[in-house]
């Protein structure tokens, strides 16, 4: 479905030779770990392939020495990959677990997986889930403008139509949402956007005073009574990033885009919430979801 997808034969084909991979993790945390365990699993030691796993806490507390021509870098995290684009600025560079790469100083060797799921993803989600869901609303912060708006332009075969708000600045969250929320049947919100446990909470009784369901950005949100979130598993992204680090070195050149979709998403959903405004979950998604909260 998506174009990374596509060329996966040609990937596996690409990656038939030793490689030389350096995997940089911002900090040794539980998800950043997750995405080095998809990496590093990517990789096959009989064939030749050596992989160097880096924390970069350890680079900058004590200097350590890091391999000088690498085939390609892949960094899981914000910190790893602006230090990789300045350590390696002439090495193909494949980047996950990072929420805003907006932020990041990129380099035209540099490309990466979003942490973004794709608003037909959720829209298909949400059609399985209520028929009532006429009228989505969207939280996003202005470095993710284009990218919604994008994604909502080349929307089609959906009855649902979304309604996309900037939140320019965290303080304009309440006004904006309660503005919002007065025209929607369901209310996503972007990860990178909820930045704090206020704003969230905020978000959590702003939904339930309205009874419109809210679409979070994490299992924990799900947890904390939204009714669903859909996002990367981070094993996944790992995986995902040594395939399209593959591509990168297989000698084809560099891909027509320098940020990707996710290829697979989790679904987290509360059965609590869902019972608690009357919609009654489909077996299917139950059985499909990775985390449901009785």
């Amino acid at each position: 479905m998506r174009w990374l997808a596509l060329l996966l034969p040609l990937l596996l084909a690409g990656a038939a030779h030793a490689e030389q991979v350096v995997v940089i993790k911002s900090h040794d945390q539980g998800l950043y770990n997750r995405a080095v365990e998809g990496v590093a699993g990517s990789y096959r030691a009989d064939r030749g392939d050596r992989v160097t796993v880096v924390n970069l806490d350890d680079v900058t507390a004590t200097g350590m020495a890091l391999p000088g021509t690498p085939d390609v870098v892949i960094t899981v995290g914000a910190a790893a990959t602006r230090f990789a684009v300045g350590r390696y600025p002439s090495t193909p560079i494949v980047y996950c677990m990072v929420v805003r790469p907006e932020r990041l100083p990129l380099t035209p060797y540099t490309v990466g997986i979003s942490m973004f799921v794709p608003v037909a993803d959720l829209l298909a989600t949400l059609e399985l889930v209520s028929h009532n869901i006429r009228h989505v609303g969207v939280l996003h912060n202005r470095e993710q403008s284009q990218m919604v708006d994008s994604a909502v332009a080349n929307l089609k075969g959906f009855e649902a139509t979304i309604i996309p708000v900037e939140v320019d600045d965290p303080r304009s969250l309440p006004r904006l949402a309660r503005r919002l929320v007065l025209q929607i049947d369901a209310l996503w919100v972007v990860p990178g956007t909820v930045t704090d446990l206020d704003a969230m909470q905020f978000l959590l009784k702003l939904s339930y005073e309205h009874r419109v369901p809210l679409i979070g950005d994490s299992p924990a949100m799900v947890r904390a009574g939204a009714l669903l979130a859909i996002t990367p598993d981070p094993v996944d992204l790992g995986r995902q990033a040594a395939r399209l680090a593959g591509y990168l070195i297989s000698g084809e050149g560099l891909p027509p885009e320098q940020l990707f979709y996710p290829d697979m998403a989790n679904l987290a959903i509360n059965l609590k919430t869902a019972r608690a405004w009357g919609i009654e979950v489909p077996k299917m998604l139950v059985d499909f979801a990775s985390v449901t909260v009785e």
